[in-house]
């Protein structure tokens, strides 16, 4: 049996107040079916379509409602094109295509030809080149259509057509190149790197590199090989100067190309959070805490973006818990980062999850027992959405907090529940196996054992780097976990130690 989808839902929801005036003001009547299924979706605060169907249990909605669905999401596609018309740059360029084919189908060869001259320069001036092939076509059509005697091979046209797409070529290149690595960055901690890959896009870039010296390169071209670059030295940890110079580079482009930044402001976030990123992880805190208001300043320029924050707050997280500033993270961000999530039903999405993390090991520094509890349960319900890493990861954090409120029976309890899920599942880390082997020893032991077992663990991480479930115990909070069972006091006490040492 199918489930119903909640697409029509979360179209309705993504609308801005000022989206939904312009399609009730303009694609709604009082007596359409689909503007009292379009009303009635606004008002639900979670989608339910059994409510749906009973809502409309007397008209024709209940039984069609899939049918009805689909109207109304074109309708408000419709909509949304409408209001949005020559908004953007993108925008103006299709549409003017559209008006010259109009005025071509009319017969109107001259103003059509106007009116693709406009166009193209929007083309040219923005570097919409993924654009420009069908303006080329009909600028060709129109041109022979004057002169018919002509060579087509010995025409300007024929040169400009090899040069875009010649750019278009070399931009999808580098960007194929671009998301491999970035696929590889998102992923290092559940998976291997491997070097010989990493090589080959290493040498493929370097010969663009040359390339770019030797030619002038459109923004796009430079964009990508840029951010290519960065990525790739920083899978590779081979130069960390390298790869902080290529992301200011990166960002740097949006300066020299100004006619183009505005366009792109999708990119200009990518790059400026990619930079800020980049200063995190090599303690640049006064250029990171300045480019944060950068990219909320941009983010409020450009509604579009504001989904996209929750970048940054995961970025904001992972500062303030590596500085300690967990006042921060509950004061200030906390709340606002809830809201954000359930604004944009991002519930299930990876960067969540990463965020849940930081304020498990927040809360848990901060002994609030239940806290910890209310995020590991978020985390318990997400975790069918990532690699099988992740839910044996949360299952060790589940373990680790029963252990910090002394909690032995619930251990106990959680291992053999633990044991009987893994018979089920196909894909178990070898480190996981061990963590629950540590767990059974370490409540049955006096303290002496405890360390001498925590100092085992700290030694078999080094074995298992390769490991998914135990790349992310490093990268969170296991090293400091270990070191408080061997001092003998809480997680707690051993982060207030290391922030005094600070």
């Amino acid at each position: 049996m199918k489930i119903p989808t909640d697409n029509i839902f979360k179209l309705i929801h993504s609308m801005s107040a000022a989206e939904k005036r312009y399609f009730k003001r303009h694609y709604a009547s009082e007596k359409s079916l689909n503007t009292e299924l379009f009303d009635f979706i606004n008002n639900l605060k979670t989608y339910d379509e059994d409510a749906v169907k009973q809502h409309f249990v007397k008209s024709k909605v209940a039984k069609n409602l899939k049918v009805y669905k689909v109207q109304l999401t074109d309708l408000i596609l419709k909509s949304l094109t409408s209001y949005h018309n020559k908004k953007s740059v993108r925008s103006k360029i299709r549409m003017g295509l559209e008006e010259m084919e109009i005025l071509m189908d009319k017969q109107l060869y001259g103003l059509a030809q106007k009116k693709l001259k406009k166009t193209k320069e929007l083309c040219e001036r923005y570097e919409e080149f993924s654009l420009i092939i069908p303006i080329l076509l009909a600028e060709t059509f129109l041109s022979f259509f004057y002169s018919t005697n002509e060579d087509p091979a010995s025409h300007p046209l024929t040169g400009e057509f090899e040069k875009y797409i010649a750019i278009l070529s070399n931009t999808f290149r580098l960007r194929k190149i671009n998301f491999s690595l970035t696929y590889k960055m998102n992923n290092e901690l559940t998976h291997d790197t491997n070097l010989l890959e990493i090589s080959d896009f290493k040498q493929e870039l370097n010969d663009i590199l040359v390339q770019s010296q030797e030619k002038s390169f459109s923004f796009n071209e430079l964009y990508y090989l840029n951010s290519s670059l960065a990525k790739m030295h920083s899978i590779s940890n081979d130069d960390i100067e390298k790869e902080y110079a290529y992301k200011l580079k990166t960002i740097e482009l949006f300066e020299q190309f100004p006619q183009v930044s505005d366009s792109h402001a999708r990119l200009r976030f990518a790059a400026l959070h990619s930079y800020l990123e980049c200063c995190l992880r090599y303690k640049k805190f006064e250029e990171l805490e300045e480019g944060i208001k950068k990219i909320k300043d941009l983010s409020e320029n450009n509604p579009l973006l504001d989904r996209n924050l929750l970048f940054v707050y995961y970025l904001e997280t992972k500062y303030y818990s590596t500085l300690g500033k967990f006042e921060n993270l509950i004061d200030q961000q906390e709340e606002i980062v809830l809201k954000h999530i359930k604004k944009y039903y991002q519930e299930d999405e990876q960067l969540t999850a990463l965020i849940f993390i930081y304020y498990v090991s927040t809360y848990l520094a901060l002994n609030k027992a239940q806290k910890v509890q209310f995020y590991l349960r978020r985390l318990h319900a997400i975790s069918k959405n990532f690699d099988a890493s992740y839910w044996q990861f949360f299952d060790i954090l589940e373990l680790i907090s029963h252990y910090e409120t002394k909690d032995y029976v619930l251990i106990q309890h959680a291992i053999s529940s633990i044991k009987r899920k893994i018979k089920k599942s196909k894909k178990i880390s070898p480190f996981f196996k061990i963590m629950l082997n540590f767990f059974h020893d370490l409540i049955k032991s006096n303290q002496e054992n405890k360390a001498a077992l925590a100092q085992n663990i700290k030694t078999t991480t080094e074995q298992h780097v390769g490991d998914g479930v135990c790349n992310m115990l490093n990268a969170s909070l296991l090293s400091d976990w270990l070191n408080a069972i061997i001092a003998d006091h809480s997680y707690a006490e051993e982060i207030t130690r290391k922030q005094n040492l600070l």
